[in-house]
């Protein structure tokens, strides 16, 4: 059986699925899921709260009220209920940001691997400088295969699927050496800050395009990504 990292239909989800999803974000809000119900995060803590007594009278608190009592309640730690009622809280409340942000990165980011360690074997194998020019070679065969695919379209081949197979074993490889050449050089920081610069900049040009028609658009989305 294959583990789902992100799933969201409990009926299909193993044990062990449900213990990396029973936190996620629904109406931009936190929300509890098991395999009977779902609940809002701040109500399964009035529940809890009000079946323990630990604060009782949690069901007259706004969300706002109920959020500052938690937070507060941390002083106490796990001396009493109340303290283990705020740690419970802020751990549900936390889990639910990072599958959204683990969702967001499933869907839209970067395939990676599990193994980084192998990769950084290779550059102190191989030699930094014998990686880079690998990087080179892959980036020139993802070049190679686009063009081909380009061709073959405007053919109309059959070969298509073909082709596209081969685009996605090329940028298997290009992201396998991308990821060497952060190791080689450093800065990852640097390169997510020049990513988010890099789109905030294509949300502007984006922007700029709304009330603008044919050739001008068609000339605008001609503009690099750089």
């Amino acid at each position: 059986m294959i583990f789902r990292k992100i799933c969201n239909d409990t009926s299909t989800m193993s044990a062990t699925e449900l213990a990396h999803n029973f936190v996620f974000v629904k109406n931009r809000e936190a929300w509890y899921r098991d395999f009977d119900r779902e609940i809002p995060v701040r109500d399964l803590m009035r529940e809890i709260c009000a079946k323990h007594a630990a604060p009782a009278d949690t069901d007259e608190l706004t969300d706002e009220e109920l959020d500052e009592i938690l937070y507060d309640n941390l002083q106490f730690g796990t001396d009493d209920l109340e303290g283990v009622f705020a740690i419970l809280y802020m751990a549900l409340y936390g889990m639910t940001d990072v599958r959204a942000w683990l969702e967001r990165y499933e869907t839209t980011g970067l395939p990676t691997t599990n193994r980084p360690e192998v990769l950084q074997e290779c550059v102190d194998t191989y030699g930094a400088e014998a990686q880079v020019d690998m990087a080179v070679e892959e980036m020139s065969e993802l070049t190679k295969a686009l063009l081909k695919y380009r061709r073959k379209a405007a053919q109309g081949s059959k070969d298509l699927e073909a082709a596209r197979e081969n685009i996605l074993e090329e940028v298997a490889d290009v992201i396998i050496m991308l990821t060497q050449l952060i190791m080689i050089y450093g800065g990852r920081d640097l390169v997510q800050e020049t990513i988010e610069n890099k789109v905030d900049r294509q949300i502007k040009r984006l922007a700029n395009t709304e009330g603008e028609t044919g050739s001008e658009v068609a000339q605008e989305v001609l503009q690099p990504a750089t």
